[in-house]
C-alpha cells in the first residue's frame, strides 16, 4: 500500500504543479503585456516586476491549481483504467482518497511556505522597485502624518523617516477622555525596546473640553484629528500648567517598528507571526482588528482549501470525470474553482460588513467543500 500511496501522491503533486506553472505563465505574459504598454518602464524593470508578482499569485491560485491538476492527474489514471485495476485488486475508494490526500498535504505545506516566506519578501522588493519609500508608506493619517494609538497616548509623527526613526513627534495623553499632557520631540529613535525622544518639551495642561476617544476607532482617524485640531489648546497651548524640557526622554509606549511596518502592508502579504503581533497591539488599544484577524484565518484556510479541492475531485473522477475527456475535466475544474473563489470572497467581505467571526468567514467555504468531498467519496461504490 505504501508503494501505491507514493505513486498516487506523486501523480497529484506533479499534475498540480504543472497546472500551477501554467497559470503563473499565463499571468506572467499578461503582466509583461501591461508593462510594455507603459513606455516609461525599461524591459528589465518590467521583467523583474512581473517576476515579483509571481509568489503572491502562486499562493492565491494554489487551491485552484490543485483542483485542476488533481482532476487531470486522476482523470488520466481513470482513462487508462488504472483506478479500476486498483479497485479490482482490493483497494477501496477511501484508501485511494487517503493516498491522494497524502500528496495534498505536501502541497498544502508548500503553499504555506510560499505565503509565509516568499510573498512577504517579494512584496517588499516590489515596493522598492516602485520607488515607494518606507517613510512615504508610513504617512497613513488624514493630515499626511503618521498616527498611532497606545493606550491613552496618541502619537503623531509629522516626518516618519523609517519604522524606527520618527521626526517632529507629538504625543497627546488623555485621562478619562480629556487631554492632560502634550509631549513634543524633535525626533525619536527606537532603542532597546523603547522609544527615545530627543529635544523634548513635556507640557502639563489644564483639563480641556472633553475629546471623544471612542473604543475601536482607528489611530489617525479623521474624526479624532479634527477634534484635536479644533481646540486652540492643542496648538497654542493656553491653560498650560507646567512645562519641562529634556535633552532625552523615554516613551514606554508598546509601539515597536515591527508593528509600524505591519500598518503599511497589505494584510494578505504578511506572515502569520507579524499578523498576530499587530492583532495583539490593536486589541490591547481597543481598535478594530477584524481585517487582520480575517487575514490570519485565511492563512489557515489556504492549506485547508488545498486539501478540500483534492478531496472534491475523488468522487468526480470515479463518476462523471471518468468518461470525460481532458477538455471537459479542465472546464469542470475551472467552474468548481471559480465557484470556490466567489464563495470565499463573498464570505470574507460579508464577515467584515456584518461582523461575522473572522474564523467562520475564512474557514467556512473550505469546510463546505471538504464536507461535499467527504460526502461524495462515501457515496462512491
Amino acid at each position: 500500500m505504501w508503494i501505491l500511496t507514493g505513486y498516487l501522491a506523486r501523480v497529484v503533486i506533479g499534475a498540480s504543479l504543472v497546472a500551477l506553472v501554467a497559470i503563473l505563465a499565463l499571468d506572467f505574459v499578461f503582466a509583461l503585456v501591461d508593462g510594455v504598454a507603459d513606455a516609461r518602464k525599461e524591459t528589465g524593470d518590467i521583467l523583474i516586476e512581473a517576476a515579483l508578482g509571481v509568489p503572491e499569485l502562486a499562493y492565491e491560485a494554489f487551491p485552484f491549481a490543485t483542483l485542476i491538476g488533481t482532476l487531470m492527474g486522476l482523470g488520466a489514471l481513470a482513462a487508462r483504467q488504472e483506478l479500476t485495476a486498483m479497485r479490482a485488486a482490493g483497494v477501496s475508494v477511501l484508501q485511494i482518497a487517503a493516498a491522494v490526500l497524502a500528496g495534498g498535504l505536501v502541497l498544502a505545506l508548500f503553499a504555506t511556505a510560499i505565503g509565509e516566506y516568499l510573498v512577504p519578501q517579494a512584496e517588499r522588493q516590489a515596493a522598492a522597485m516602485r520607488g515607494v519609500a518606507e517613510a512615504d508608506r508610513l504617512r497613513t493619517g488624514p493630515d499626511g502624518a503618521l498616527w498611532a494609538r497606545v493606550g491613552d497616548d496618541f502619537l503623531r509623527a509629522e516626518r516618519p523617516r523609517s519604522s524606527a526613526h520618527l521626526e517632529r513627534v507629538t504625543v497627546y495623553r488623555f485621562d478619562s477622555g480629556r487631554l492632560v499632557k502634550r509631549i513634543e520631540a524633535a525626533d525619536a529613535h527606537y532603542w532597546r525596546d523603547r522609544w527615545v525622544f530627543s529635544a523634548v518639551a513635556v507640557m502639563e495642561l489644564a483639563p480641556l473640553p472633553e475629546v471623544i476617544v471612542a473604543p475601536g476607532e482607528e489611530p489617525g482617524a479623521s474624526a479624532l484629528f479634527a477634534q484635536l485640531s479644533a481646540y486652540p489648546g492643542v496648538i497654542g497651548v493656553p491653560g498650560l500648567i507646567q512645562q519641562e524640557r529634556f535633552e532625552q526622554w523615554q516613551w514606554d509606549g508598546a509601539l515597536s517598528p515591527e508593528v509600524l511596518g505591519v500598518v503599511v502592508a497589505d494584510p494578505r502579504s504578511l506572515p502569520a507571526g507579524q499578523l498576530a503581533t499587530y492583532i495583539r497591539y490593536l486589541e490591547a488599544n481597543e481598535l478594530d482588528s477584524a481585517q487582520y484577524r480575517l487575514a490570519l484565518w485565511e492563512k489557515v484556510a489556504t492549506p485547508l482549501a488545498t486539501l478540500a479541492m483534492i478531496l472534491v475531485t475523488v468522487p468526480l473522477v470515479f463518476t462523471a470525470a471518468r468518461s470525460s475527456g481532458a477538455g471537459q475535466r479542465i472546464v469542470l475544474g475551472i467552474l468548481l474553482g471559480a465557484g470556490f473563489f466567489l464563495l470565499n470572497r463573498a464570505f470574507g467581505q460579508a464577515g467584515i460588513v456584518y461582523g461575522l467571526p473572522p474564523s467562520l468567514a475564512a474557514l467556512l467555504p473550505a469546510l463546505l467543500f471538504m464536507a461535499v468531498g467527504v460526502w461524495g467519496t462515501l457515496r462512491v461504490r
